[in-house]
């Protein structure tokens, strides 16, 4: 839940300098790619923050620009944001940036990644932090500081919208993100997830770190099984194997399922309404796994786990699959 600000404001007039693109200036160590050559090290570059705040129905925040910056010019449509003061890190800039432009203090924000023009064709500015949240700010709640105005926008609409190339391009490249998709599943009334408990020879179960920019009733910085959401018409066992290689860089050659629980009444701390369990002994060596989500994946013998800081579901999950006959019928 954001929270709105608390000092007195006051409303910038339309059109002034302030309003004009503020990207702020820093000094890189070399060459950062997508800048294009010609720059040495210690070359002044611009650089920013933008928020993608989205709403339950898909729609994303987007605010209407007074400054004439072409080819879209005065009226075109962007994503809150703006430049990077000295001493500042980016996500501090996010949320400043947000707050001066619309009131709202965001609390639930995340990092997506860092992008240049190389990687976003148009972007007007050197190197770009995106960030997104989901906390509920119905417009009402939402000031007009800077621009012309604020609105909640679904992807539908786009096509009929002033953008420029650069902002057009950045907006697509989140909406086909796992963020975005993400974000939007969890918003929603009902949640089906999968869950992958990968083994190796010692009977040693993998567990993700899972990031620390979650919000709290997400279990930020403890240890779980990992999976994910099922997406809309997909089947579970799909959804299981495309969570796992995604988030480890694996495709799983099979899958066997342990157990099919619900919230209600075996997982009450349950993040999903329906939670779909698999296991297999894949064996994959620690080493060899491409951390797509989260902060880290780590085997785990069972005689570790009562130490770890992990989700209660994910506990009672792993406490019933080790006491199984699944789990012992792997080793005899």
């Amino acid at each position: 839940m954001a929270r709105a600000s608390t000092g007195s404001r006051v409303r910038r007039p339309a059109g002034s300098a302030t309003e004009q693109p503020r990207f702020g200036r820093t000094r890189v160590s070399g060459i950062l790619p997508g800048i294009g050559p010609g720059r040495g090290p210690l070359e002044t570059v611009s650089e920013g923050s933008c928020v993608f705040l989205v709403a339950g129905d898909g729609s994303i925040l987007l605010q209407e620009r007074s400054d004439d910056v072409p080819p879209a010019g005065i009226g075109r449509w962007t994503p809150p944001g703006g430049g990077r003061e000295p001493g500042e890190d980016p996500r501090a800039t996010a949320l400043r940036e947000f707050e001066e432009e619309t009131g709202v203090r965001l609390e639930r924000l995340r990092y997506l990644e860092t992008v240049t023009p190389g990687e976003v064709e148009g972007l007007l500015v050197d190197v770009l932090h995106v960030f997104y949240a989901d906390d509920h700010v119905p417009r009402g709640q939402i000031q007009v500081f800077e621009g012309l105005d604020f609105q909640y926008r679904h992807p539908r609409e786009y096509g009929a919208m002033p953008f420029n190339p650069g902002t057009r391009n950045l907006i697509g490249r989140f909406l086909a993100s796992d963020a975005y998709r993400g974000t939007l599943a969890m918003l929603q009334p009902y949640r089906a997830g999968v869950g992958v408990i990968e083994i190796d020879r010692w009977g040693r179960v993998l567990l993700q770190l899972r990031d620390a920019d979650l919000p709290p009733e997400r279990y930020p910085n403890q240890w779980s099984i990992p999976g994910g959401l099922i997406e809309a018409g997909e089947a579970p066992d799909a959804a299981a194997f495309r969570e796992f290689e995604e988030e480890t860089g694996h495709m799983l050659d099979d899958l066997k399922l342990f157990r099919l629980y619900r919230r209600e009444p075996d997982l009450p701390a349950s993040l999903t309404d329906v939670y779909h369990v698999y296991y297999i002994d894949a064996d994959i060596d620690e080493d060899r796994i491409v951390v797509g989500e989260g902060q880290a994946f780590r085997y785990f013998a069972p005689d570790e786990l009562g130490a770890l800081d992990m989700p209660v579901h994910a506990r009672k999950v792993l406490a019933e699959f080790l006491a199984s006959g699944a789990y012992r019928a792997m080793f005899h």
